[in-house]
């Protein structure tokens, strides 16, 4: 996959998985980090059940139109959203899903599947996925820091739910770390030559 320096990312579940949260949470994150930003969200049509999607493009230059038609990066949290949006790609791009949304495909490196609602519950609840689904993203891609995704995290989400929304994020980082240390798996931000953030731990 070989990305410019505008970089259109797509997110996307179901309705309640916190998707417009994690989409305004890096948008704002990419700020942070010198980038040009637009943000678009859109609900499905049950408040809950239907696919929801969160656009974020990321660019070093001003950008002259701000929706996704074809995204770069796509991070799926359901399988509604998978079959809604899973295609709406341009060629090469980066399918970061939930193993609940759809198995990595034979044959496909660019669909990588995480098993982040597991994890979250593993951790106590289901509702921090879409942090740590971030964290995967950044890990992966690096179009963000680290750095500034906490801070963003950590003024975004209610007090009380700080601590359990970090230890999801970082849970997902080390998730993308794992994988891009797997054989033959390069690593997205690198080889691939997306220009973002660099990790601060």
């Amino acid at each position: 996959m070989k990305l410019s320096d505008t970089i259109r990312i797509r997110l996307t579940g179901r309705g309640g998985q916190g998707i417009m949260l994690a989409g305004a949470i890096l948008a704002d994150a990419a700020m942070r980090d010198g980038r040009q930003v637009t943000e678009t969200q859109e609900y499905g049509p049950e408040a809950r059940l239907g696919a929801t999607r969160a656009d974020v493009i990321l660019s070093d230059r001003p950008i002259a139109f701000p929706e996704v038609e074809q995204a770069d990066i796509l991070l799926c949290l359901s399988r509604g959203g998978w079959l809604k949006y899973g295609t709406q790609v341009a060629s090469g791009a980066l399918r970061l899903v939930d193993v609940t949304a759809v198995a990595r495909e034979p044959g496909d490196p660019e669909v990588r599947s995480f098993p982040w609602r597991a994890r979250a519950r593993e951790l106590g609840d289901e509702v921090v996925t879409n942090m740590m689904a971030l964290g995967t993203l950044q890990a992966v891609t690096q179009v963000v820091s680290v750095k500034s995704l906490r801070e963003v995290l950590q003024e975004r989400i209610k007090p009380a739910l700080v601590a359990a929304n970090l230890a999801a994020f970082d849970e997902g980082v080390n998730l993308g770390r794992d994988e891009l240390s797997a054989p033959g798996v390069a690593t997205a931000g690198r080889d691939a030559g997306i220009r973002g953030g660099e990790i601060h731990d």
